[in-house]
């Protein structure tokens, strides 16, 4: 890959197509001292997914659909 004058970059259609990308998906370009790393951005599921299990842990296993909700409001 090359980076183009404007800033710009192509991901090949091989690496869109195995990660689902399609246009207009939002990514998230984070830095490291290894380099630089571009990845999807979470939907909302997967971000309330992880705030969940961030907030409670493994517990979504052993709830029911009602203990969640009430968690939630």
């Amino acid at each position: 890959m090359k980076l183009n004058q404007s800033g710009q970059v192509t991901i090949p259609k091989v690496i869109r197509e195995q990660f689902g990308l399609e246009p207009d998906t939002e990514l998230i370009v984070e830095t490291s001292k290894d380099g630089i790393l571009i990845k999807p951005m979470p939907t909302h599921r997967e971000q309330v997914n992880q705030w969940f299990k961030d907030e409670h842990g493994d517990e979504l296993a052993t709830l029911t659909t009602d203990q969640i909700m009430n968690l939630i409001q």
